[in-house]
């Protein structure tokens, strides 16, 4: 008999849907365990709600039968033997079978059979990773640990599984260094020449951009995101990944002032959806010239792309930006830019301050600001659409948002319209 784990630092709520799901598996006469992330991070004391379950057996019957019980949204996936049951608590759960994969080529997909935990273990990418629970009544809780990841857990290492596993999956790179980086673990020095050996194979070259990007995605999410991106550069990987991107060496400057203008930004405008990803992706393409063709390498989202460029022109508009500008004047210039380029504007260090101060106040007052006069008011007025119609308006709102006006009445008055 294995280790048995100590429940008691989850929700009780949590360990009962265990215990049903260890039931329901012994009354359907299949072994199923807990695995992965949620069984690494209960040994280390850190909550993990993804909760990842292997059955030995057909884990998409299995989740059929049990989301009929739970009376629970099902989403099923047959060809990749997975599903994922949505519970109306909200809690997530990923059902897959027990299998054993191989890789035909390196960087490619696995072929995938079924198979049993314990090579369903072996497949993992690190032995952290590689670490299951059994919740069957008469064995609930007790650790299957077959690759001695709990050794590794406990003298904080990160070590994969076979010799060629950065080649048949060179994604695991980026993985050794995110798990390295969130629990201040060590790659072992196997591994570490393992990956320089597989990047020097041109491994990255095998894959996606997209899967890459999924990666540093990731990553970007992670707050130890600094440490971790200057691992990256040690192993030379943005440069492998595009020989023209190079990571600003003031990275963990902007990385810090981005977080600090995104927090501002969610406290402060808490109306406004704020994609936080394109201003964290910018952090890392500083380089203007090359940003479209790592973009093209890395296969970004058309939206990210644009907005990372909109950045990149809005930087070059603010210098010409006068220090004596007026707000309607700092209106016009800011109004077509999305929001996150602005606030990313604000992480320059070489921003001035009443620069940073003209930003703000589009951000918290300006760009809110309702014209008094409409178009329609203007037709009210005995005025006929045409070329000037538009002038008109803008100069009407100008004036209000310089403070000019603050009544229809003054505006009309302004723009020498008799009311």
């Amino acid at each position: 008999m294995g280790e048995v784990l100590d429940f008691s630092n989850i929700s009780p709520h949590i360990r009962r849907l265990l215990q049903e799901i260890g039931r329901f598996g012994e009354e359907t006469a299949q072994s199923v365990y807990v695995v992965g992330g949620f069984v690494r991070d209960l040994l280390i004391g850190r909550e993990n709600l993804d909760i990842d379950i292997v059955v030995e057996g057909d884990a998409v019957d299995f989740a059929c039968q049990l989301a009929e019980v739970w009376e629970s949204k099902l989403q099923a996936h047959c060809q990749f033997k997975t599903a994922i049951i949505t519970r109306h608590d909200g809690l997530r759960l990923d059902f897959v079978s027990a299998r054993n994969e191989t890789y035909p080529n390196p960087g490619a997909l696995p072929s995938v059979e079924y198979g049993t935990i314990v090579e369903d273990l072996h497949r993992r990418d690190f032995s952290i990773n590689a670490l299951a629970v059994q919740l069957q009544p008469d064995a609930f809780g007790e650790l299957v640990d077959c690759t001695a990841g709990l050794q590794d857990l406990r003298s904080g290492a990160i070590r994969t599984l076979h010799e060629r596993s950065f080649i048949d999956d060179p994604t695991r790179i980026f993985r050794a260094i995110r798990y390295a980086g969130r629990y201040n673990f060590q790659i072992t020095e196997t591994d570490q020449r393992r990956m320089l050996d597989a990047i020097q194979q041109g491994v990255l070259n095998l894959i996606s951009g997209q899967r890459i990007r999924n990666e540093i995605d990731h990553i970007l999410s992670e707050e130890a995101a600094p440490q971790m991106i200057k691992r990256i550069g040690a192993f030379d990987l943005f440069g492998t990944i595009h020989p023209t991107w190079k990571v600003s060496p003031n990275f963990d400057g902007l990385w810090t002032t981005a977080g600090q203008a995104i927090k501002w930004a969610l406290a402060s405008l808490p109306n406004d959806p704020i994609n936080t990803r394109a201003i964290l992706w910018r952090t890392l393409l500083t380089d203007m010239n090359s940003i479209e063709v790592i973009s093209n390498r890395l296969g970004l989202e058309n939206e990210l792309c644009a907005q990372l460029s909109a950045q990149v022109q809005l930087e070059h508009d603010l210098e010409a930006l006068p220090v004596s500008s007026k707000p309607s004047e700092v209106y016009q210039l800011l109004n077509p830019y999305p929001i996150e380029s602005i606030i990313f504007a604000l992480t320059q260090p070489s921003q001035p301050s009443w620069r940073v101060e003209k930003l703000n106040n589009y951000l918290t007052h300006l760009r809110s600001v309702q014209p008094l006069v409409t178009g329609n008011d203007l037709i009210q007025q005995g005025l006929k659409p045409g070329r000037v119609f538009s002038d008109l308006l803008w100069q009407a709102f100008a004036a209000q948002l310089d403070g000019k006006v603050s009544t229809t009445q003054e505006i009309y008055q302004f723009l020498d319209i008799e009311n």
